[in-house]
């Protein structure tokens, strides 16, 4: 694809965990000393804090949040994260089977950087640990194929609570990274969803984050995801800003997901 600015820039020297993620998979900084130090000392500081059970502030929230830092960072997984996925896992399981009563508030602001958005508190938990479960290697867990057939039937029947934009943003995001069911009835039911309410400039309407939304899609290769994908891109390509990133605000964890989602289409 061509663009105009470079999108790389804003990533060159980052510290975060979309950075660092950046700089050693599209700006070949592995082998650098210095990537080498902002990776230990980021790792180091996601760890710090974590609690013997597994979490992180006794938070869903914030454990989700590590976890996902982990994913950025170091990839595989270990001892701390999976004492993290089993505490989370827990949550999720009660939430499931209506037994939670925890509830903490979401909002764009605690769910900065993560690839979720605010919306029903159970469901963006269930969502984020299947999908944290399967992208760290538990996606044939008994556990996690129980929620997955949970959220299908959730979808297939029309269920109230699958109401609102960003529980089924939260619910895409789990079943896109799944190697089964990332092809299953229930995702194109949601694809369907987004084809019906995709404008023709592109974008999704002002209730649907076009970043997360393109960057979930490029993760399929059904056909009316790909459609979509090609239709976003080309208003994408109109509107970066002249310092390579996109968005008024977040840019770089916009970007993050422009540039992760054009990759994943060969288009970078």
């Amino acid at each position: 694809m061509d663009l105009s600015y470079n999108p790389y820039v804003i990533f060159a020297s980052s510290t975060t965990p979309a950075g660092l993620y950046a700089r050693q998979k599209w700006l070949n900084q592995e082998l650098t000393p210095q990537w080498r130090a902002d990776l230990q000392r980021r790792v180091e500081a996601i760890l710090c804090h974590q609690s013997p059970d597994g979490s992180w502030e006794g938070s869903a929230v914030e454990t989700i949040r590590h976890l996902f830092g982990l994913h950025l960072t170091i990839r595989e997984t270990n001892r701390e994260i999976d004492t993290a996925l089993d505490w989370l896992t827990d949550l999720a399981m009660d939430a499931l089977k209506g037994r939670s009563t925890r509830n903490e508030p979401l909002s764009s602001e605690n769910l900065r950087a993560l690839p979720f958005t605010p919306g029903s508190f159970d469901t963006f938990l269930t969502s984020a640990t299947l999908f944290l479960s399967s992208i760290f290697g538990r996606e044939e867990d008994a556990y996690v194929l129980a929620m997955y057939e949970w959220h299908t039937n959730t979808i297939l029947t029309e269920d109230a609570r699958l109401q609102g934009w960003d529980s089924i943003n939260n619910i895409m995001r789990a079943f896109v990274v799944h190697s089964m069911y990332s092809m299953n009835s229930a995702t194109e039911t949601l694809v369907a969803k987004l084809a019906g309410v995709q404008e023709e400039s592109g974008q999704w309407g002002k209730d649907i984050d076009l970043y997360q939304t393109v960057n979930a899609l490029a993760h399929l290769d059904l056909e009316e995801a790909k459609s979509q994908v090609e239709k976003a891109f080309g208003y994408l390509a109109e509107t970066q800003n002249d310092d390579g990133t996109w968005g008024a605000t977040d840019r770089e964890w916009n970007t993050f997901l422009v540039v992760h989602a054009m990759r994943k289409k060969g288009e970078l």
